[in-house]
């Protein structure tokens, strides 16, 4: 679990909930209103599915997901184990990286080692990588562009419903006027909904997730380059080098010296 995205949820929705139920003076019954609530989601959601393909639609509950699993491992690591991996080639031959193999948990990284194993050409891993790298951020980044948009359709759905709840309103201004006040407040309801789904939901998942993304990225690249200078039997010295340009000069320090001659 990413305890980062734990703690936002909890301290954010935690904080709301105290000042609704301090403002109401215990009465958070006030701030439920099944109808708005549907108005705002059922409303996105069905703006969302003419949008884009269902399938993209049910990915987006798979992207929820991966705002809440535990963070990628440091670029450092990666480095380290691709400078690790060019000393085992240097010293042993490229064909020893094949016991590696079982040892190592990134698909991105076992697919690699695998084409090197199997003596693709240097240009053909590089154009494989690539167009790896490039399927896999459009792929996810998929999920980023639908949370986003559902975020710009829940305001609007909050003020649609709450249009309705005026409308309502005006129509038994006759009838009973002192009810006006609570019609009022219910009626804002859906547009404090349309608000809240968008500001704690949609769009801190959709950052994360992109985020996320871009790291992994880094990630692919460090793992592509590591490759292709494996291939080229670059000493793996030379191959920390020039991998430590993925990270701030602050973590060069925590790259093991000794993972390389």
């Amino acid at each position: 679990m990413n305890i980062a995205t734990i703690i936002g949820l909890v301290f954010g929705l935690g904080i709301l909930i105290v000042s609704a139920f301090v403002s109401s003076g215990g009465d958070l019954a006030r701030f439920v209103d099944i109808p708005g609530v549907c108005i705002v989601l059922g409303g996105t959601f069905a703006s969302t599915f003419i949008c884009y393909p269902l399938k993209n639609v049910l990915g987006v509950f798979g992207t929820f997901l991966q705002a809440m699993k535990a963070d990628e491992l440091p670029v450092v690591n990666y480095i380290n184990s691709v400078v690790r991996l060019a000393k085992t080639a240097t010293q042993k031959g490229q064909i020893q990286l094949e016991k590696e193999l079982t040892q190592i948990d990134n698909f991105f990284l076992q697919g690699a080692i695998q084409m090197l194993v199997d003596g693709y050409s240097k240009e053909e891993i590089e154009s494989i990588l690539d167009t790896r790298i490039e399927n896999i951020y459009e792929q996810q980044m998929n999920g980023v562009e639908i949370l986003k948009t559902m975020s710009g359709f829940c305001p609007g759905f909050g003020i649609i419903g709450t249009l309705i709840g005026l409308i309502n309103m005006l129509s038994a201004m006759g009838t009973d006027m002192s009810a006006l006040g609570g019609s009022m407040a219910v009626a804002l309801l859906t547009t404090l909904y349309g608000v809240l789904f968008s500001n704690i939901f949609f769009v801190p998942f959709a950052v994360k997730v992109e985020g996320r993304l871009k790291e992994r990225v880094i990630l692919m690249n460090v793992i592509r380059d590591g490759i292709i200078f494996i291939k080229d039997k670059t000493p793996s010295s030379i191959v920390q080098d020039k991998l430590k340009a993925y990270t701030a000069p602050d973590n060069w320090e925590s790259i093991k010296e000794s993972s390389a001659e």
